[in-house]
């Protein structure tokens, strides 16, 4: 299936745009190339589980102010609304009381701009979705370029181990996407992102995917539970384990081990053709499985809780350290890759030695 998100930008003819943030100091002209100046919200949708109108999208930035003089109308009627920028987090949200209706003409009237869209109260959620089913499974990752077969393959994978029950890839502007949509589009819901992935090398000023990860969780997953794996990470834990802990503590983390290029002989491989990881465990980057509704915000690495105190409220991190289910990992596999980023180098070959043989993963494939 796929999906059509409401983005809502800063008009050409105007000349504010977003600044990085402060924290990635200078900015190369080249890096700068991908990163988002204009766009303020990447989709705006209406949950209607609370009756609100939702806009998600970067860190406003130096744009805050503007953002915060708009007027907010739907159906006729100015509405108050509620605007937080998370910079640290990369990520702000938009959101507004609305009546229940099942059509929603929304228009937001910036100082020198208007944006008109209209709204259905319920178009994301098909047959399968039923917010009173606890434990309902999402799967997201963002995507670009990625092989069909290694999609297909991963999406199989997590299916017929963790028993997920939607799937949402966020394709960041794939040259294969019709092909893409062709193979998987019956078992998975594709999101249309073409938004600007962000310079790779800052870590405040990329907002692609922490973004698409806190709509996921905020439009998608609600009433369940999200599974944070990119399309070259297989996650080799136990169901029943997941689920308990997930109950307990609302979210668990994984560390992993990088599986190297070791050559697969051939062109067309998969997971399937890797065998080899290295036996160190990686304790950076950690992947996470959570309860949507427990975890206010996300991030790649890190999930986050809204604490409510009397006079204010503020995020508190769940800390990793204590939340790692120590007997179980994910399986980082560097051939797996487009090799957009050259420099990383993932698809260096090497011998196996010194690496450790891990079949676990091709046990779990589901038989073709």
């Amino acid at each position: 299936m796929k999906y059509k998100v409401n983005p809502v930008s800063i008009p050409n003819n105007v000349a504010l745009r977003r600044q990085p943030h402060p924290k990635d100091g200078v900015i190369s002209e080249e890096q700068l190339q991908s990163f988002d100046d204009k766009f303020i919200f990447y989709d705006v949708f209406i949950d209607p589980d609370v009756n609100e109108l939702v806009g998600i999208g970067p860190p406003a930035l130096n744009v805050k102010p503007y953002v915060e003089g708009m007027k907010v109308w739907v159906n006729g009627r100015q509405r108050k609304f509620s605007f937080v920028d998370y910079p640290e987090h990369k990520v702000s949200l938009l959101k507004a009381r609305v009546p229940h209706a099942e059509r929603y003409e929304v228009v937001l009237e910036f100082s020198d701009a208007t944006h008109e869209m209209t709204l259905l109260r319920d178009p994301s959620r098909g047959s399968s979705w039923s917010s009173a089913a606890p434990g309902r499974k999402v799967l997201t990752a963002i995507s670009k370029n990625n092989a069909v077969e290694w999609v297909d393959e991963w999406i199989d994978f997590y299916k017929a181990n963790y028993g997920i029950d939607d799937v949402f890839i966020y394709d960041n502007g794939s040259d294969n996407l019709e092909a893409l949509e062709a193979r998987v589009g019956a078992k998975a819901n594709i999101v249309r992102w073409n938004f600007p992935f962000g310079p790779t090398a800052k870590r405040f000023s990329s907002f692609a995917q922490p973004v698409a990860l806190n709509h996921c969780l905020k439009r998608f997953a609600k009433g369940g539970v999200l599974f944070n794996f990119d399309i070259d990470e297989l996650l080799v834990a136990d169901h029943d384990r997941i689920m308990q802990v997930v109950s307990r503590h609302k979210v668990v983390y994984f560390e992993s081990h990088n599986v190297p290029y070791v050559s697969p002989g051939k062109r067309d491989y998969s997971f399937r053709d890797f065998r080899y990881r290295y036996p160190e465990r990686k304790k950076t980057a950690r992947k996470f499985v959570c309860d949507a509704d427990a975890n206010f915000l996300i991030s790649p690495h890190n999930t986050w809780v809204k604490k409510n105190y009397l006079l204010a409220s503020r995020l508190k991190r769940n800390k990793p350290d204590a939340l790692v289910d120590t007997e179980s990992y994910f399986l980082h596999f560097l051939g797996i890759t487009t090799n957009w980023q050259p420099g990383l180098n993932k698809l260096k070959e090497v011998t196996t030695d010194g690496l450790m043989k891990d079949e676990s993963h091709i046990r779990m494939m589901p038989v073709s």
